[in-house]
């Protein structure tokens, strides 16, 4: 009888030691040092993403990683960004620009995400309401008083510029103060227009209701 307490301790040792290295499989996959952890379901299938150290990560519903993406990040997020139905993944970049992301589309067909080239070039992206055209802000110098307005759209998964706004109310470097306005081909520029630059002051929101209003009213001038 004594000896058949003794084994009953070494039995519930092993058991726990098979359940304990059941459980460190399963969990191998998630990085230890992950956040940011979010799921998602599309089309039926379960998508889990999470940031680490080195980058991003998604897993299928088996906990299985079939997707990585390197980078350093702020965090992230699922959101349509296309507005055709489907969550995409927004990586927000680290660095002194805000508002700057890498981009993954999910793309039906392969029930998948795929990276759009390029779409970091365009911060704070906005979509023109009932378009497939985009424009985008980032600070240029000068505490803001410099600053640059992209219009873009996205083929075969990469972002390509169309025109641009440039913003300039230092006095600095030589560029009179004005709002620069340029046709965008293959990355050169072609200046079309300049305004004065007393004309974002006449909208209630300054230059963010300008440009909003400027590319809505003439993003078709560019195409």
């Amino acid at each position: 009888m004594r000896q058949q307490f003794q084994l009953i301790p070494a039995f519930f040792l092993l058991t726990i030691s098979f359940q304990l290295l059941a459980q460190e499989s399963r969990s191998s996959q998630i990085d230890t040092a992950a956040y940011s952890y979010r799921t998602v379901k599309i089309l039926g299938k379960e998508h889990s993403g999470f940031l680490t150290p080195d980058g991003f990560q998604l897993l299928n519903s088996k906990d299985e990683i079939y997707l990585r993406y390197s980078g350093e990040y702020f965090t992230w997020e699922f959101k349509d960004f296309n507005k055709d139905g489907y969550n995409d993944i927004y990586l927000e970049k680290s660095g002194d620009t805000p508002e700057r992301f890498d981009l993954l589309l999910y793309v039906p067909a392969i029930k998948s995400f795929k990276s759009v080239k390029d779409f970091e070039n365009f911060p704070s992206p906005e979509n023109i309401s009932g378009t497939k055209y985009f424009y985008s802000y980032h600070k240029s110098g000068c505490a803001d008083m410099n600053w640059d307005s992209d219009l873009f759209y996205i083929k075969d998964f990469r972002a390509t510029r169309l025109a641009s706004v440039s913003g300039r109310e230092c006095g600095d470097g030589g560029i009179k103060d004005g709002l620069y306005i340029y046709r965008v081909k293959r990355e050169k520029k072609n200046l079309i227009k300049k305004l004065p630059i007393d004309t974002i002051h006449k909208f209630p929101d300054d230059k963010w209701g300008f440009i909003k209003k400027y590319w809505t009213e003439n993003y078709k001038l560019f195409l």
